[in-house]
């Protein structure tokens, strides 16, 4: 299905056509929820149909959704983000990451002022957030209430401007608490452990493509990772906008958690 044409139906225009997120919904196997332009939506893949069940309000016109992912307890955090062309956003710190409660309540503003929302991931013992802006280049870690959804003591955990891993994008952690980064213009992805801070990533190279987007563990014992990559400001590039799996990493994840619906 074209997803695209589905949205302008529904009356998206312009920068807010994109879908930045899907997610599982429990008890509902033929369905997504995602986020799309402003909006967070349900989506039915075997018949194409989009539904929108609510719609973030901050007064701009082109911000829209970007990653998202769910917490321990099946809420859907995504952030947002501001035009961008040509690499660039015209609007920086016009983003804000967004709680979108059980039952699709309405969007909730947890943290403000970000440029390009990306990967989010949660620590094993609930109670550690880790989520990037992809400019400045930040991976910041807050404390985290799986009880409340509360976050609170924001600090940055790896300013990657000062390591060689281009701008980090989406974001899986695995089983050690390591945190597992594509690195946009980087042809790889980063693996940080933030027990270590001050050492550098052990970096798992891509070959043939360069932007590389999100990742994710998969296969039968979850020791594999999925990676993709955009094609997007990289049509030189042999692989840019596929998807590749990546054995033999000594490293296991966690399963990703659907929304509670």
């Amino acid at each position: 299905y074209n997803i695209r044409e589905q949205l302008e139906k529904l009356g998206a225009k312009g920068n807010r056509l994109s879908v930045g997120v899907a997610v599982p919904i429990v008890g509902e196997p033929d369905k997504l929820v995602i986020g799309t332009g402003s909006h967070v939506a349900t989506f039915d893949p075997t018949t194409g149909e989009v539904e929108f069940k609510n719609e973030f309000q901050d007064g701009k016109d082109q911000t829209c959704y970007n990653d998202g992912k769910c917490d321990p307890s099946g809420r859907f955090w995504v952030g947002s983000m501001g035009v961008e062309k040509d690499a660039k956003v015209d609007d920086p710190e016009a983003g804000n990451l967004y709680l979108v409660d059980k039952g699709f309540a309405a969007p909730q503003v947890k943290d403000s002022k970000h440029t390009i929302s990306n990967g989010l991931a949660w620590s094993a013992d609930k109670k550690t957030l880790y989520y990037i802006d992809s400019i400045p280049g930040a991976i910041y870690v807050f404390e985290y209430d799986d009880i409340t959804g509360c976050i609170s003591n924001k600090k940055t955990l790896f300013d990657t401007t000062k390591l060689d891993v281009g701008f980090p994008d989406g974001m899986a952690i695995d089983t050690l608490g390591r945190l597992w980064v594509a690195g946009y213009f980087s042809s790889a992805v980063h693996c940080f452990d933030p027990t270590c801070p001050s050492e550098p990533p052990v970096s798992v190279p891509i070959p043939g493509a360069r932007c590389i987007t999100s990742c994710c563990f998969g296969g039968k014992n979850l020791d594999e990772l999925y990676v993709t990559s955009s094609c997007k400001n990289d049509l030189d590039s042999e692989n840019g906008g596929k998807l590749f799996r990546i054995t033999g990493i000594d490293a296991t994840g966690t399963l990703g958690q659907c929304y509670a619906g």
